[in-house]
């Protein structure tokens, strides 16, 4: 029932109410639910997405710790193997972890103590290097190091909040989030750092977009209050349409296409004209999330001097070969024209994990160590756990991040399960990372790098088929096959330019 018809039904029982005395009544009720509403909507939305935020933050700090301890792991097996001393094996342990950076801004850091509280390490703060810093408190008196020493004694790991200026350069001092874990191989707690101070700017950058939503639906609501008090006064509705029709072409492109005199038809007309806004508006900001998020994937590029251009060849050779998949048996059920979509800018995202790989150890000439690789494999982790918090922090599904995900994680996998990180086999691995895995590894071996030079199509392509049922799924490498053509025309177009 209407609000019109309930009010009618209650004039045919009880006798015409006073319009002088309902309809301020009405309109403090309805107002008063309309703030009530408002109001516990953004309390909602804003805790919600701190909340979001720092879970994301917090497993960024994880990731970083435990990228730490996958370097210590890596020194202390030298060490165990005779092949370092235990000094050599600490300091180079201290050195490495003093350049590793983690978290999709690349702020967080990792810092080492002992047992006694003597700081051994920190990228920042290199004059407290030797000193006890146990009695050390921050902006506010909290003796942080303190709690973090007393978890070496449970030998727990827990997150510690404080406020410093870790830079010392006379700024003003930041809340901060810490983790510490313990590395009892060598007596040392391990602490991953990160600032905490973004999350307020982004929670409020947050709520201007989902404002969009809230202002829409308090809209929807002021167009019915309108409505029914209009037919309560007698009163026009040509304001009422004036100001929903604004709304919708304020920075929505919606129309009217059949006109209708009736006030309901008019209302239903307006708010499909919001929601067609509302669609609108969530697909430009979608673009606008792709394209910071591309921004990132050029970044990470950009550190790695030896793949100029592997970003815009490999998405041209993985939307290829998907497209050429969609049509054979086995496949049709996976990729329709979304996972097309998908897959041309997921690919983009594949090596974003490099971001958290130091300088050493990505810009090696020569080949890498055994601890090195260990580290540098770790890439596809960070990678992933990072879009995995991008996804988290937007409290929607998207088919194009769930992908870029997986293609993150598993395009080092193999067929035959002898690759990395997870030593997937066969079907386990995601259909989007066997696709990219036969694009990228094609790239490699086209491109010239430092180590290597360029190898011709033809023999790549004849190194390729001799891994068919090993690394690459026999489908996809079929499917290659059969496009080498196009494979070496898209390589050559790009060549050329």
């Amino acid at each position: 029932m209407s609000f019109t018809a309930a009010l009618a039904d209650i004039e045919s029982k009880g006798g015409k109410p006073s319009r002088t005395g309902q309809v301020p009544r009405i309109l403090a009720v309805l107002l008063t639910i309309l703030i009530i509403f408002i109001g516990w909507t953004f309390f909602w939305l804003a805790q919600s997405n701190r909340d979001a935020l720092l879970s994301a933050r917090e497993d960024e700090i994880v990731d970083g710790a435990d990228a730490a301890v996958t370097i210590l792991s890596g020194i202390e097996r030298k060490e165990r193997e005779g092949l370092l001393s235990n000094r050599q094996a600490k300091q180079t342990a201290l050195d490495l972890m003093k350049d590793l950076r983690f978290g999709p801004f690349g702020n967080g850091f990792v810092y080492v103590l002992d047992r006694n509280g003597v700081m051994l390490m920190h990228p920042l703060s290199s004059d407290l290097v030797g000193e006890d810093v146990s009695p050390l408190s921050d902006a506010y008196g909290t003796r942080f190091i303190a709690q973090l020493m007393k978890l070496y004694f449970r030998e727990d790991a827990s997150f510690v909040e404080y406020e410093m200026d870790w830079a010392g350069e006379g700024g003003m001092a930041v809340p901060r989030l810490a983790y510490a874990t313990v590395f009892a191989e060598y007596d040392w707690v391990v602490v991953a750092d990160a600032p905490l101070d973004d999350i307020e700017l982004a929670v409020d950058e947050q709520i201007q977009k989902q404002w969009v939503v809230v202002a829409v639906m308090c809209i929807v609501l002021g167009v019915i209050i309108t409505i029914t008090l209009k037919r309560l006064l007698l009163t026009r509705v040509d304001e009422l349409i004036k100001v929903s029709h604004a709304i919708a072409a304020g920075d929505y492109s919606a129309r009217v296409d059949n006109p209708q005199t009736s006030e309901l038809a008019t209302l239903c007309e307006a708010i499909n004209q919001m929601a067609q806004g509302i669609q609108e508006r969530d697909a430009s900001i979608s673009l606008s999330q792709r394209t910071a998020v591309f921004a990132l994937a050029k970044l990470a590029e950009a550190r790695d001097n030896e793949t100029g251009g592997h970003l815009l060849r490999v998405r041209e050779y993985a939307t290829l070969l998907a497209t050429k998949l969609s049509d054979r048996e086995g496949w049709k059920e996976i990729i329709d024209e979304q996972f097309i979509r998908d897959i041309y800018d997921a690919v983009m995202l594949h090596d974003i994990g490099k971001v958290g790989i130091p300088d050493v150890i990505l810009l090696k000439p020569a080949s890498l160590d055994d601890h090195e690789r260990a580290i540098m494999m770790s890439h596809t982790l960070i990678g992933a756990n990072t879009i995995r918090a991008a996804r988290q922090q937007m409290q929607v599904e998207s088919g194009f991040l769930t992908m870029a995900e997986e293609i993150a994680r598993s395009h080092h996998e193999r067929w035959d399960g002898q690759g990395y990180v997870e030593m997937l086999k066969g079907r386990d691995i995601p259909a989007a990372a066997r696709i990219f895995s036969v694009a990228d590894v094609y790239d490699a071996l086209t491109t010239s790098r430092p180590y290597k030079p360029a190898y011709s199509h033809e023999d790549t392509v004849e190194m390729m088929t001799a891994d068919r049922g090993k690394r690459f799924d026999p489908d996809v490498l079929d499917s290659f096959l059969a496009s080498a053509g196009e494979f070496n025309r898209i390589r050559l177009e790009f060549a050329a330019k």
